[in-house]
């Protein structure tokens, strides 16, 4: 199916000169394979604290729900919001992806974590960042039911910073299995856009978020590369990726596809090129799009079908 998939989106590329039309279903593929709802939701959208901390605010380890009319057992995405590690919120750019998600028939969850703020009591550092997101999949895995989500059919999905934090969270198993869960316990995840896969390639101006945020490990720029750290037999799921910005970026990019695919992980590429780093973020979910959005619903039918 994967290879169907990778097929189909070629067509897309951008810079490939050619002129493609998608159609997002309303139903996620395999939907109607499933049985019979038996959890149909008994809360409704909202805000809930997934751990609470002496000192933290609780805003900072607090995710969002989205949830909707007649959702049971639905398939669930989480977001976890860039920012550098040090700025961002669960609520910033969901209107579209809240949009896309009710139309998919998708639970959306969007996280938040400890921000790395210098001068805050509170100020995280690693693996501070990488924890928080690893408690918040616990919580939605024990408790997504009760919104209407199946906790069997997990996808993760992070921009920027919170491509990185995923990245790390699915491919170092130990974050993890602090709460209980491993790796496979996701039906696939997606890190949009970063270098941090391979910190210790990166151009000098992605340095500082690092040093500032993990840099109480002395050797952060190898522990916390996702490209370096995939091993095989660790239980990683399937990925989506893009490759888009200057040549170091994208070589960066396309090495951490290429690792996850020599340990045999089915693997996706979005061709993203013609975007800029915010817009990979804005496209998704964006009416009119047709970069980010088509093979990324497409990836996740498919996920969510196997």
């Amino acid at each position: 199916m994967f290879r169907r998939i990778a097929i189909a989106l070629a067509v897309a590329m951008v810079g490939a000169g050619v002129a493609a039309s998608f159609v997002v279903a309303a139903t996620p593929a395999g939907a109607a394979k499933r049985p019979a709802c038996s959890n149909p939701a008994a809360k409704q959208s909202g805000t809930v604290a997934y751990r609470t901390l002496p000192g933290v605010p609780t805003r900072l380890t607090s995710l969002d729900v989205h949830t909707f009319a007649g959702a049971c057992d639905a398939p669930v995405v989480v977001w976890v919001h860039g920012g550098g590690y040090a700025v961002g919120d669960k609520a910033n750019q969901m209107t579209d992806k809240v949009r896309l998600a009710r139309a998919q028939g998708w639970v959306l969850v969007s996280v938040n974590y400890r921000l790395t703020r210098p001068g805050m009591s509170w100020s995280a550092q690693y693996p501070d960042h990488f924890d928080d997101v690893a408690h918040a999949l616990a919580w939605v895995h024990a408790n997504i039911t009760k919104y209407g989500g199946d906790p069997d059919r997990i996808a993760l999905l992070g921009h920027s910073a919170g491509a990185d934090i995923v990245a790390n969270v699915v491919t170092n198993p130990t974050y993890l299995a602090k709460v209980g869960l491993q790796p496979s316990d996701l039906a696939c995840f997606g890190p949009l856009d970063t270098e941090g896969f391979d910190k210790t390639t990166a151009g000098q101006a992605e340095q500082g978020q690092w040093q500032r945020a993990l840099g109480n490990d002395p050797d952060y720029a190898r522990n916390t590369s996702a490209t370096l750290i995939a091993e095989a037999d660790a239980g990683i799921p399937p990925a989506i990726g893009v490759v888009r910005g200057a040549p170091g970026r994208r070589a960066i990019e396309t090495a951490f596809l290429a690792r996850l695919a020599d340990l045999g992980v089915p693997t996706i590429t979005i061709d993203a090129r013609g975007l800029s780093h915010g817009d990979v973020n804005s496209h998704i979910g964006a009416v009119g799009d047709t970069v980010m959005t088509p093979p990324l619903v497409a990836f996740l039918d498919d996920c969510f079908s196997r």
